[in-house]
């Protein structure tokens, strides 16, 4: 069941390099319990298709964490997406489109590590 929004929330907006450009990403947080509650894109271009389809994703994102989605599961389901467009670095990652850097914001302001260093980390606690 969808929980309802607190009247007041606290978050961050990363900027985010895309294939269509800058993204801006508003992720807020619950107040009660500090896991991910909502997520706004705003390109830096609005009206594209491009625009229209990444905020209907982060509505129904926003929807699955409000009803007690884990926000890995939705980083792993906005991460890896390529589209027609050749992708971009974004510092020290590679962006291969909107819906994959909407993923990358989710991660980084989860504070989370990718996959694969995850997985290197788990190892390294399994061999101590």
């Amino acid at each position: 069941m969808k929980r309802n929004r607190p009247k007041a929330v606290k978050g961050e907006t990363l900027e985010m390099s895309s294939p269509c450009g800058k993204i801006y990403v508003t992720m807020n947080d619950n107040p009660d319990s500090g896991d991910l509650l909502e997520i706004f894109v705003r390109f830096g271009k609005s009206g594209t298709c491009g625009s229209l389809v990444a905020n209907a994703l982060t509505i129904i994102t926003s929807y699955g964490l409000r009803s007690g989605m884990d926000v890995t599961d939705a980083i792993k389901g906005l991460i890896g997406h390529g589209c027609h467009r050749a992708p971009v670095r974004d510092e020290d990652d590679n962006i291969t489109s909107c819906v994959d850097a909407i993923g990358k914001a989710i991660r980084i302001h989860a504070g989370l590590v990718p996959e694969e260093e995850e997985q290197d980390i788990d190892h390294l606690e399994e061999v101590s």
